[in-house]
């Protein structure tokens, strides 16, 4: 099946009671380039689950850069929570961005340190400074969650480990319970299986949509794996050659409706 435009007038909108993210006919680029994508609009409602595709520079991980405020959309506006980023402070867009969890690919924890010294990072923006550094300066209170998550993703007995030592599949569990460890009402994920083999992708995977759902956040994922898109996302929005061509219930699709995308 050819996935174009307008598929996307083929479902009925989803009505959305709270949302928790907005996006407004956004349009990015960077400096005098074409643009990466325009005109992109959608709504992710509360404690929805939404997968984001596309090929290669179709601009997913630009678009997540807006979603956190680190690109400055060339038009339109998102909406984080009610609040419109282009009219925050600095200040304010941390204070915001505090309620956000973010994972990436690769998942930038600090190597020489404990996995449980790694999820009391997550406490920072909650309780900035050095007892926030390490595990072992740390209020009790904050070992206490930090362990309690690490035991949600599975891992409560490598608290005491060297992420240097963990495979990939438990380094990319401990950033998941780094980012959720403040109880986020967002989590934002950029591609966190793609540097995995399939099994351990298949359990980051698991691991991260049953972390979510279990805190009522909502969450935001992108990928290229069309099964975990379907698996784990309740909505699939897809970008294509620039622009918004695809969002749509995944209850209503199957690999080969979204493998167009990537023609």
């Amino acid at each position: 099946m050819n996935v174009a435009p307008a598929r996307l007038d083929q479902y009925e909108p989803v009505k959305l009671q709270t949302a928790d993210l907005s996006v407004d006919r956004l349009l990015a680029r960077y400096g005098g380039h074409p643009p990466v994508f325009s005109d992109v609009s959608f709504t992710v409602g509360r404690g929805e689950a939404v997968a984001l595709i596309g090929a290669n520079g179709a601009g997913k991980s630009t678009l997540l850069k807006c979603l956190l405020g680190f690109v400055a959309p060339a038009g339109g506006a998102v909406s984080i929570f009610g609040s419109d980023l282009s009219g925050l402070r600095a200040g304010d867009l941390r204070r915001l961005r505090s309620g956000i969890g973010f994972v990436a690919q690769k998942h930038n924890l600090v190597p020489r340190l404990t996995a449980l010294s790694n999820v009391v990072h997550g406490l920072l923006a909650a309780r900035p400074g050095p007892r926030s550094w390490v595990q072992a300066l740390a209020p009790v209170d904050s070992r206490r969650r930090a362990l309690a998550t690490l035991d949600r993703v599975g891992l409560a007995d490598l608290a005491m480990r060297r992420v240097d030592s963990l495979s990939g599949g438990q380094s990319q569990r401990v950033a998941i319970a780094r980012a959720v460890v403040p109880e986020p009402r967002l989590v934002l994920a950029d591609e966190p299986a793609a540097s995995l083999d399939p099994a351990a992708g298949e359990v980051v995977m698991d691991v991260l949509a049953r972390v979510v759902r279990e805190t009522g956040a909502t969450l935001v994922f992108t990928t290229h794996n069309l099964a975990h898109a379907l698996a784990h996302g309740r909505r699939v929005v897809g970008l294509r050659e620039g622009t918004l061509a695809l969002d749509a219930p995944s209850h209503g699709l199957a690999i080969g409706d979204l493998r167009g995308l990537y023609d």
